[in-house]
């Protein structure tokens, strides 16, 4: 009865581990310094998260129909719970755990980054220059700026 909702589980457990190490990938890049290597790694995260939710819809719906319900702390409720179902249950709350937590970390890591950032521009911007950091092509304004001795 419960079988084709403990296969959604499992899936979705798969996904959600799946999850957490493309976050692993995805910081370990970020610590590196290869941002050009993170839009593969976007593409893939959108792609498990698309299904990742329809899982999740599918797992919603199979559960209501089967009558069982979340409680505090996430918790099955119903009729009959099968020791299988709960088994399956808790790997997939364990394995968000896992996915939840390298998104904080990975959160923390680009706020580090950002707030390092921020601070090399003020101090950039402390040296007295008043101009922009850099200009409308994109290229840095360093040294006086006027006509050149050397063209003429």
């Amino acid at each position: 009865m419960s079988q084709p909702l403990i296969q959604n589980l499992n899936r979705e457990t798969e996904l959600a581990k799946e999850f957490a190490a493309v976050l692993g990938e995805e910081r370990a890049m970020i610590k590196a310094g290869n941002y050009e290597a993170l839009a593969s790694l976007l593409e893939r995260k959108v792609e498990l998260a698309g299904l990742l939710g329809a899982l999740t819809r599918t797992r919603e719906a199979q559960m209501g129909a089967l009558g069982i319900r979340l409680g505090a702390g996430g918790q099955l409720f119903g009729r009959e719970i099968d020791p299988v179902l709960e088994s399956a249950w808790r790997k997939l709350l364990s394995a968000v755990r896992l996915a939840s937590d390298a998104n904080a970390v990975n959160t923390a890591v680009v706020d580090a980054h950002l707030e390092f950032t921020k601070e090399a521009i003020q101090v950039l911007r402390q040296r007295g220059d008043s101009g922009p950091l850099y200009g409308r092509d994109g290229l840095t304004r360093t040294g006086p700026q006027g006509v050149s001795l050397a063209s003429g």
